[in-house]
């Protein structure tokens, strides 16, 4: 009894660190930030940040339901690294026509290539995960890090901290394994950097 009162605090800790670090949540955070910095207009920020909830979070979290409800996946976590594939294809297929309707009603440039850096990360771990359950938490934290350096203020580096946190969470929880988690940072980063290098 002492033992499971003793293992229940970090347990605590694990899960709450995965649902608010979750590839749902944390675009969503990030491009309020941006759209906060670069939207002339009240109009202008309920509208973008509509855009992009509607098509970054409440989208892809409905066809996933959907896949459950019709038994193609186990759950709406998505354990299963061969579960992934065809939800994920859904995830970038919805990114892309966010994407498209932000420059259609003329969001900043800046919220566009924050997209697109997410859209990039998007595909490689895509591609990647039916293979190898690549970390999605610390791979899409580490990516918004790098879109708020990069469009809004270099202050953020600091957010750096929280990806350690983030990966123990993942590993605590056995989601993923230290390489996994480590692997997904460096390639948020290398692909993030390269993206606006090349289209900023």
């Amino acid at each position: 009894m002492v033992q499971k009162t003793s293992s229940a605090f970090p347990d605590r800790v694990a899960l709450g660190t995965s649902v608010i670090f979750s590839p749902f949540i944390v675009p969503i955070v990030t491009a309020v930030i941006i759209i906060q910095k670069y939207a002339m207009t009240s109009q202008d920020v309920f509208l973008w940040l509509g855009i992009v909830t509607l098509f970054v979070t409440v989208l892809p979290i409905l066809g996933i339901a959907l896949l459950v409800r019709f038994s193609k996946v186990g759950n709406l976590h998505l354990h299963a690294k061969e579960e992934r594939l065809i939800p994920l294809c859904f995830v970038v297929l919805s990114l892309i026509f966010g994407t498209i309707i932000l420059y259609k009603v003329g969001a900043t440039h800046k919220i566009i290539l924050a997209c697109l850096a997410y859209i990039a990360n998007s595909i490689v771990f895509s591609a990647i995960t039916p293979l190898w359950k690549i970390s999605f938490h610390t791979s899409v934290t580490t990516g918004c890090i790098m879109v708020l350096v990069f469009l809004v203020n270099t202050s953020f580096i600091w957010l750096f901290l929280l990806i350690p946190l983030i990966a123990w969470a993942r590993i605590y929880r056995e989601r993923h394994t230290f390489l996994q988690t480590a692997v997904g940072t460096i390639l948020a980063i290398i692909n993030t950097a390269l993206v606006f290098h090349f289209l900023q």
